[in-house]
């Protein structure tokens, strides 16, 4: 990771109303399993927590309440897991 804008925390809580995206151009590898991006392992923003993974690190696909997303969109794995936690919870 370079270039970090100030502000911004690798550590942010999952469960903020928004998410901060890390500007592409700050992140030179997946924040998961630290594979360098290049021409074919392509960057991917988690709709959910905004930090940068490869393909396979961001797979999964949620809906995010807590953001009005009604439609399945990427995650990362971190934050699928605590959606899944957050719904399954809400459910009657």
């Amino acid at each position: 990771v370079k270039d970090i804008p100030p502000g911004i925390s690798l550590e942010a809580p999952l469960d903020e109303s928004s998410a901060k995206w890390i500007p592409d151009q700050g992140v030179s590898q997946c924040f998961k399993c630290k594979r360098s991006f290049d021409f074919f392992n392509r960057r991917h923003h988690c709709r959910s927590c905004g930090r940068i993974f490869c393909s396979a690190c961001s797979s999964q696909k949620s809906r995010i309440s807590r953001m009005q997303i009604d439609k399945l969109v990427r995650v990362c794995l971190r934050c699928y897991t605590y959606l899944q936690r957050l719904e399954s919870d809400l459910d009657p």
